[in-house]
């Protein structure tokens, strides 16, 4: 019995991730991850919306230093920058963010609403 909470319990789970804004940091919904040994899809969405002036950059906190990373915006490509554990990229437009992140560990797919004005 023992054995079994312990293994449930040490169930690896993704980092969490933000959004900063400046006034205040807002968490990122995780969609899908594999993580070690396990993998999930929650299916979870971004019940907050990100709104940001145009042309100022959205940085995303991450727990932890990723390998490498891609966004979309609406289904466009953004340029985003990796350093160290920030990911950044200008606000250009709105719309759905996904953020892929690749980590040591495995990865996951953030995401969320955003708002350009």
């Amino acid at each position: 019995m023992f054995a079994l909470v312990a293994l449930l319990f040490g169930v690896a789970h993704p980092p969490a991730a933000f959004v900063d804004t400046g006034a205040t940091r807002i968490p990122l919904a995780i969609t899908s991850w594999c993580w070690d040994t396990g993998c999930g899809a929650p299916l979870g969405h971004s019940s907050r919306r990100i709104t940001i002036t145009r042309g100022a950059p959205v940085r995303v906190e991450l727990k932890l230093e990723p390998l490498e990373a891609t966004v979309t915006v609406a289904g466009t490509p953004a340029r985003a920058t990796v350093r160290g554990r920030e990911l950044s990229w200008p606000a250009a437009h709105g719309g759905g963010i996904s953020a892929f992140v690749k980590y040591r560990r495995g990865w996951v797919v953030y995401t969320a609403r955003l708002a350009v004005r």
